[in-house]
């Protein structure tokens, strides 16, 4: 399981310059504590408040996976065709995702598979590939069921490919800002292959909830 970490900083105003965290919403990178690698997931950064005339607050969210509860691994892009090749990815409870520094790699077409060597993978991390800008197609293995909150946001993707067995469960945001996807409501309308349901808030809380309960016990 995850660990959330929050903190604030007060950053200082230089004249019309507001410098920013170091961090921004949606990175993903190791970590090193005590000698040990963790997986962090910046969740949102975000201004709070001015703490006086020229200081403001800034506070900071980070999903955070201990050494022993992630894998680094790969997964292919452009399966079968000549610039076919294998992207480093992270699997962390079950879900995959690129590092911030890897996403540029991701190119083309990218197979989400429910098995990778000895890992299992069920969905898509959150902000799993997010600003992914060369991803172009997304195929979802049979038994991967769910991609959580920006899974693919800001992405170049422009066409999801789900499988017929297994609906697939889509955070309302997995697909925000992906400018050559068709405009479609995500709610009514079906414009991709096989089935999938996107859904937000409680109603989304609702069935991840059943999904971990038919698919993610026995990983």
């Amino acid at each position: 399981m995850s660990h959330i970490i929050t903190y604030t900083e007060e950053i200082e105003e230089h004249g019309y310059c507001q410098e920013r965290p170091g961090l921004h919403t949606g990175d993903k990178y190791l970590y090193e504590v005590d000698g040990k690698k963790r997986l962090r997931i910046v969740r949102s950064v975000v201004f709070d408040k001015y703490v006086w005339e020229n200081v403001a607050q800034w506070t900071t969210i980070i999903e955070e996976y201990f050494e022993e509860e992630y894998t680094l691994t790969t997964v292919l892009v452009n399966y079968g065709q000549p610039d076919q090749k294998e992207i480093p990815v992270f699997v962390a409870d079950g879900m995959v995702g690129v590092l911030s520094c890897d996403k540029d790699l991701v190119c083309g077409e990218l197979i989400i598979p429910s098995r990778r060597f000895n890992t299992v993978v069920k969905g898509v991390a959150t902000f799993g590939f997010y600003d992914c800008r060369h991803l172009t197609k997304v195929i979802f293995d049979a038994r991967v069921v769910i991609a959580c909150h920006y899974a693919f946001a800001n992405s170049g993707v422009k066409e999801l490919v789900f499988n017929d067995l297994t609906p697939v469960l889509l955070h309302m945001t997995s697909v925000d800002g992906c400018e050559h996807l068709p405009k479609f409501d995500k709610l009514f309308d079906r414009p991709f292959k096989g089935k999938y349901l996107f859904r937000g808030g409680e109603a989304f809380d609702d069935w991840e909830k059943e999904l971990i309960e038919l698919h993610f016990l026995n990983k």
